[in-house]
């Protein structure tokens, strides 16, 4: 496994990861290669990922502002505040763990879509999926059913396409999801909502 050597807080944690949780995340993700055959599978996946890019949620606020009243303005503010500090941690986060990506370490696992950074952990789209889903349906819940399966479609989308192992995709779930309860919780403190 390639181990990012600046980084002596990283590779403990990665060293870690390679030795007890990765041989078992490898075989999850080639079986997801074997479903890549089926080609609606790969669109649909393929589609989830590009969502998640940031048009899907851009869509979201704009309709919010448009027609969503105060509730969907304060939505809106919440949502953006989690996604800006998702972006922020995820960053931060990949650079101090430095944990490579399947493809990288494993030929036999191929991405589909080029990797937008040179690490994998966490899942930056998966976490700002999360955030975003949270916020929005922290105000709104009634948008809960349609935002919380896209954000897990979007998660998955990144292990099937080779971009993410599951344990990234998991851990940035985790993450955007506190994130966005904890914009919620810091707009209700400071009377935005």
């Amino acid at each position: 496994m390639l181990i990012d050597t600046r980084n002596p807080y990283g590779r403990g944690l990665v060293d870690c990861c390679a030795r007890y949780i990765t041989p078992h995340e490898v075989l999850l993700m080639q079986r997801f290669c074997e479903l890549r055959r089926h080609g609606w599978l790969t669109l649909l996946f393929l589609g989830a990922s590009r969502l998640g890019d940031g048009p899907l949620w851009l869509c979201c606020g704009l309709v919010l502002l448009a027609v969503g009243g105060s509730a969907g303005r304060q939505a809106v503010l919440a949502a953006a505040l989690a996604v800006a500090a998702s972006i922020l941690l995820f960053k931060g986060v990949k650079n101090l763990i430095g944990r490579p990506r399947p493809c990288t370490t494993w030929p036999d696992l191929p991405c589909l879509l080029a990797p937008p950074d040179r690490f994998s952990f966490p899942s930056g789209h998966t976490m700002t999926a999360f955030a975003a889903a949270s916020a929005l349906g922290g105000v709104l819940p009634v948008l809960l059913p349609l935002l919380l399966p896209a954000a897990l479609l979007i998660g998955a989308s990144r292990v099937f396409l080779g971009l993410h192992y599951p344990s990234d995709v998991l851990v940035g779930a985790l993450l955007g999801s506190g994130l966005g309860l904890g914009s919620l919780r810091l707009l209700e403190w400071s009377g935005l909502l």
